[in-house]
């Protein structure tokens, strides 16, 4: 997985659900689990993420179709969503 940013934006709702894949970036960089960050620029062609004050990631949105299932780190499904654009 890359670090580029995943949106999920519906006609008429009122949330919008925002899949950071951080992946590539945690091989190379420590995050901390509870660090804490910044994201800005969501209306923006290339969000930015700031972690911990040191890390500052530049961000793309990728247009994709499929499904998100997001798990607690005990197994549990948190939340489940389709997006297609």
């Amino acid at each position: 997985m890359d670090e580029n940013l995943k949106v999920d934006v519906h006609q008429g709702d009122d949330e919008e659900y925002v899949l950071l894949d951080l992946d590539a970036v945690s091989e190379q960089v420590d995050i901390p689990p509870n660090a804490p960050y910044v994201l800005s620029g969501l209306d923006t062609l290339n969000p930015l993420l700031i972690i911990d004050d040191k890390i500052k990631l530049i961000g793309e949105y990728e247009e994709t179709i499929g499904t998100c299932l997001i798990f607690s780190e005990d197994g549990k499904l948190c939340f489940h969503f389709s997006y297609l654009f």
